[in-house]
């Protein structure tokens, strides 16, 4: 497994940093930490001056991004696992996304928001971008991971709690499934697994032209065995769990997908949220599903997107 983690000395950036350290990767995982330094176009009016000064802050910033990749790799050192820094200069999004087919991530960790970003702004325009573009799996850290562990005289470290699985039997969310099956959390770590429930019966009750009575009988029918289907596919998903030892629970959400599992992440408060980045419906014709979109957007604790690393 291949990682790529990228910094920009934010809050969120620590964070994300945290998080690696908290995932418990496999031992043959390679992580490549990197930042970029922007780069910015100056139209006309350009002077030997403005010129040097644009350099000496050039070097300052490099100077400044190599600070940042050193604390990130001794932070990751405890890991045990091979850790690279690369130092890029461009547009941030563009230089990510780059580095990503470089290196082969199946992976890219970063914050939901960079420091350029407004408070107000759920994800930043960095992430988005990402998000929408990357060719594997993406990991979107909004808050700090516990630490777990006995107090005093032991050794304490970073952990997860609880974690949030949506599946709903899609090849992305199989992706999904499987990266975290191949961590090693700890036993006490519970896997919640849910699907949403989201009939497309409703509309197509509405166009019918049968008689109200069959049509009833019709619909309660195909609800049953949607139901059926539903609770086969997070059974196989929570056993595969429950055979590693983790302690998991199962529900069946109702409602649309996005809000269904909005709702569950409030109820269940986990650590992260892993999901498919694209589901079974039609929307999978699209880069990004608007459900993880969505969930992305919204959810008040850190999302993995799940992909098939291309």
């Amino acid at each position: 497994m291949r990682i790529l983690l990228t910094i920009d000395g934010s809050h969120y950036s620590y964070m994300a940093t945290r998080m690696v350290e908290a995932l418990h990767l496999p031992p043959q995982t390679d992580i490549t930490v990197m930042t970029v330094v922007p780069e910015h176009a100056f139209l006309g009016g350009i002077t030997l001056g403005k010129l040097r000064a644009v350099s000496d802050r050039e070097d300052m910033q490099h100077e400044k991004a190599l600070k940042l990749l050193q604390d990130a790799a001794q932070a990751l050192n405890k890991t045990g696992l091979k850790i690279e820094s690369v130092v890029r200069r461009g547009n941030p999004a563009d230089e990510i996304l780059k580095t990503a087919d470089e290196v082969d991530a199946s992976l890219i960790v970063m914050g939901a928001k960079g420091l350029t970003d407004p408070l107000a702004f759920r994800l930043g325009s960095v992430t988005q971008t990402v998000m929408k573009y990357a060719k594997g799996s993406v990991l979107l850290v909004r808050q700090t991971i516990a630490i777990t562990g006995p107090d005093a005289g032991a050794e304490r470290k970073l952990g997860m709690n609880r974690v949030l699985l949506a599946t709903d039997g899609s090849e992305q969310s199989q992706v999904a499934t499987q990266f975290l099956l191949d961590l090693t959390f700890p036993r006490k770590c519970e896997i919640i697994v849910v699907t949403a429930l989201q009939s497309h019966l409703v509309s197509s009750h509405e166009q019918t032209k049968l008689p109200f009575q069959t049509d009833e009988e019709l619909l309660a029918r195909l609800q049953t065995e949607e139901e059926r289907h539903a609770r086969r596919i997070i059974t196989r998903v929570e056993k595969q769990f429950k055979n590693l030892g983790y302690k998991t629970i199962s529900e069946i959400l109702r409602g649309g997908a996005a809000e269904s599992i909005l709702k569950a992440a409030r109820k269940y408060d986990p650590d992260v949220v892993v999901l498919g980045s694209r589901g079974l419906g039609v929307i999978e014709r699209l880069l990004l599903g608007s459900v993880a979109e969505r969930v992305a957007r919204y959810a008040n604790c850190s999302v993995l997107i799940g992909r098939p690393h291309e």
